[in-house]
């Protein structure tokens, strides 16, 4: 099975696990370009849940969903007039970016079947040969609480990219904290690596520590106008250097 399995976040119901494999893996070899490592093909595999939040136009509210649309619009155009050009549509991005997680971060938790077949996805993807886990955004929730509820899964180490499992938002998908006032380790994961860019609104304050223990190794990086986009955490020296020392470990 695959030593590398990356799962992504949101905005992704209009995909399939080939295209974002076809768009992660360049980047992804890119990152372990930095340090002469390199991966084949077979050896990463996608975790694909996005069909799962793919609107149906059977059970659709039009009309709120009409709303919905040119409220996003107007938003747009109007922060794009007030501030002016491209640096305010980046931030509308960023902005809308977050409000989608937050929506599928409801789903998820309020919805028991998508919750469980994203879940056994996932779950069908890891086994002994799996090294590292690369989760983006919504992913990371994902990631966390399958490697939480199932302990028997011994990966080396879990990469957190663009992650919102810091924000209050996230809490709801989480188990109980503990008597220390953190939220528990994702079970037999040996090193978790979380990475946040500069201005990405959905890691919060970008660090994971002060909920989940020292343990948790943050990085914060500059992925320029593309704040929470994946393919420049991917492409990330840091997130290359973690990968290449989860492949290169005899700790599995």
């Amino acid at each position: 099975m695959a030593k590398i399995v990356m799962v992504h976040g949101a905005f992704n119901e209009l995909w399939g696990p080939y295209e974002i494999k076809a768009r992660w893996l360049p980047a992804l070899r890119d990152g372990l370009w930095h340090h002469n490592v390199t991966v084949d093909a077979d050896d990463v595999a996608v975790c694909f849940y996005g069909d799962l939040f793919r609107v149906d136009p059977q059970t659709l509210d039009h009309a709120a969903w009409e709303r919905s649309r040119a409220g996003t619009a107007e938003l747009l155009k109007d922060r794009a007039v007030e501030s002016g050009g491209l640096e305010a549509l980046e931030r509308a991005v960023n902005q809308a970016a977050w409000e989608r997680t937050v929506d599928l971060v409801t789903i998820l938790s309020s919805d028991p079947s998508v919750a469980q077949e994203a879940r056994r996805r996932l779950l069908a993807l890891i086994d002994k040969d799996t090294r590292a886990v690369v989760a983006h955004s919504l992913g990371t929730i994902l990631s966390y609480k399958v490697l939480f509820e199932h302990p028997e899964l011994e990966i080396d180490t879990l990469v957190t990219l663009g992650s919102p499992l810091g924000t209050s938002q996230a809490t709801k998908m989480l188990p109980p904290r503990g008597d220390d006032g953190l939220w528990p380790w994702p079970g037999a994961t040996r090193r978790w690596v979380n990475i946040a860019a500069i201005g990405d609104r959905v890691t919060g304050r970008g660090s994971l520590s002060s909920h989940f223990g020292p343990r948790v190794s943050n990085h914060q990086i500059n992925n320029g106008h593309r704040q929470h986009d994946p393919e420049p955490y991917l492409n990330a020296a840091i997130t290359g250097a973690t990968v290449a020392a989860a492949l290169s470990s005899d700790h599995c």
